[in-house]
């Protein structure tokens, strides 16, 4: 589909024993595992001979800052996304593991990811998605332009329909290999839901997204159904009365919560979720941290859901204004155009 819109796309195989092997390799190095995972031999000569003839080069995640070139002399801008402050998730993690083995590698992962970070340094811009995780990679002492770069929706497509929604139906989304979704999904399911099936019997959990582990499959029932892969996640959330969002540890912003809004469907969320929103979505979400105020949260859209779908109309109009993606797009590109020019005159008087 990007080749029809006339888009150059060069791809480089990367193999699983390959990955594994950089991987082990690793051990005896201070090389993030995630990084050494992603080495690629082919990949650092076909960005050198390619980059040269761009203007800009985009690096997405902090496993593609290895590829900068060691001579970069002929290219104007570069930069790198960091999405997320892997660092930030990292503490968060291992504050919230329990098992001591796993908690072991996670704090040797987040010590080599901290000092990994500086390599940013290399480049002329970093973008953030989140406020939180731009002060916490400053309050590192990061020295490289750090500038905010929202998630954004398509709010053309997720627009909200006069469609009925089921009173009682509970929905959780995400990427279930990311390891907080997992961990919220399994937590809401064990610990809170069963306090709302005593006041609500009637009330049902969907688990939706894309491989779900064994683990979260077995929890299959009546009352809490694992759907897998959808076609439409749109249709989810408005079939649902609520949304949550019971984020234990991550980092950045969950378009979860965006999607939500947008559609006007009512999110109860964890303060860990809600931090990497602008502060002027935030009044729109309903945040618990331990299980009953969670569950109590549930229960009162659930008594009232009528209201509060209406007081996410205001929520739904914001998204529009500030996190669409032609306002985010276009904010992004009249940024890299401004470096450009600056970029460009500084090479000149070199």
């Amino acid at each position: 589909e990007l080749k029809k819109l006339g888009f150059n796309i060069i791809t480089v195989n990367l193999s699983a024993i390959e990955s594994l092997f950089r991987a082990f390799l690793a051990v005896f190095t201070d090389t993030p595992f995630q990084v050494a995972w992603y080495k690629s031999a082919s990949m650092k000569k076909m960005v050198e001979k390619i980059s040269g003839e761009y203007e800009v080069v985009y690096y997405h995640l902090i496993r593609t800052a290895q590829y900068l070139p060691d001579s970069n002399n002929s290219m104007p801008l570069n930069v790198l996304d960091f999405t997320d402050a892997v660092s930030l998730y990292l503490t968060r993690l291992v504050a919230a593991e329990k098992n001591y083995i796993k908690r072991f590698f996670i704090k040797i992962e987040k010590k080599r990811i901290s000092a990994y970070e500086k390599i940013a340094e290399k480049f002329d811009t970093l973008f953030i998605c989140s406020a939180i995780d731009k002060k916490f990679l400053e309050s590192s002492g990061l020295k490289v332009n750090i500038e905010l770069l929202n998630n954004g929706i398509d709010t053309n497509y997720f627009s909200s329909e006069n469609n009925g929604y089921e009173k009682n139906r509970i929905v959780f989304t995400g990427n279930m290999p990311y390891y907080p979704n997992h961990d919220a999904a399994l937590y809401f399911a064990e610990e809170i839901f069963p306090l709302i099936t005593n006041e609500f019997p009637d009330a049902k959990f969907y688990i939706v997204g894309q491989k779900p582990s064994l683990r979260l499959r077995v929890l299959a029932s009546e009352k809490i159904i694992v759907t897998g892969f959808v076609q439409d996640i749109r249709r989810e959330y408005l079939k649902s009365a609520v949304n949550v969002a019971p984020m234990r540890f991550g980092a950045g912003t969950l378009n979860k919560i965006i999607e939500s809004i947008a559609l006007a469907v009512p999110v109860v969320a964890s303060t860990i979720a809600v931090q990497g929103l602008p502060d002027s979505l935030k009044k729109f979400i309903l945040v618990a941290d331990d299980p009953v105020t969670f569950a109590e949260k549930v229960k009162e859209v659930l008594k009232d859901d009528f209201k509060y779908r209406n007081q996410m109309k205001e929520g739904q109009k914001m998204i529009r204004e500030i996190l669409s993606w032609e306002k985010i797009v276009s904010g992004f590109e009249s940024s890299l155009k401004e470096k450009l020019v600056v970029i460009k005159k500084y090479k000149r008087l070199e």
